[in-house]
């Protein structure tokens, strides 16, 4: 799928719920054209049979940038409606690199790929060939965020390699640089090999 040129023009606007550091839309317009129309959000079962859209920080970040969703602090229509650097504010109590990461999730959309919630545990979006039907093609591949700051030990990449190798797909190494440009990185292969040295001490190659 990808962004349509036209997407800053005026469109149709959706009222959320914040609920636990997500969002929850329950019109079916916004169903159709938010999950069905641009593969953004999660469908839930609602309480009363129907369903419910659950919308991640990020994918709210982007919804919020097109103007196209409507919230407000504490959910209480008299108090004053949250825009994107607001929102971007209340999320980062969540997760303090969400900026670094929308700055990923919005680079890898703008190059037509679609992108869904990872596994977690560093595996945060699963991106699909262009075209894909996410809900029944594979992902193409594993995106690990790795942000100056916060050192990533060569065991956890080691595990990272061996879960993308497992599920036939290709681990990419993300950052964002000093210009707030993403880089990406292809790890095809990775291996930890311990060795013992002359003095008995172990090292990794």
């Amino acid at each position: 799928m990808t962004e349509k040129a036209n997407e800053n023009s005026e469109k149709a606007q959706f009222e959320g719920v914040i609920e636990n550091g997500k969002v929850i839309l329950s019109d079916k317009g916004a169903i159709e054209e938010f999950y069905n129309s641009s593969y953004i959000g999660t469908l839930e079962e609602s309480e009363n049979n129907g369903s419910k859209l659950v919308l991640d920080p990020i994918e709210v970040l982007l919804l919020s940038e097109r103007n196209r969703i409507l919230l407000w602090k504490d959910n209480d229509h008299s108090k004053p409606l949250y825009d994107f650097e607001r929102l971007l504010t209340y999320f980062t109590q969540f997760d303090h690199r969400l900026w670094q990461k929308y700055i990923i999730y919005m680079d890898l959309r703008k190059r037509g790929y679609i992108v869904r919630p990872g596994y977690g545990e560093g595996i945060d979006f699963l991106v699909y060939k262009r075209g894909s039907d996410f809900e029944k093609d594979s992902a193409k591949y594993l995106i690990y965020p790795v942000f100056e700051g916060d050192p990533v030990e060569l065991k956890e990449l080691d595990r990272m390699s061996r879960v993308a190798l497992s599920s036939r797909k290709s681990l990419i190494v993300a950052t964002v640089d000093r210009l707030s440009k993403p880089i990406y990185y292809s790890v095809n292969k990775f291996e930890i090999i311990n060795k013992v040295n002359l003095n008995g001490e172990k090292y990794a190659r």
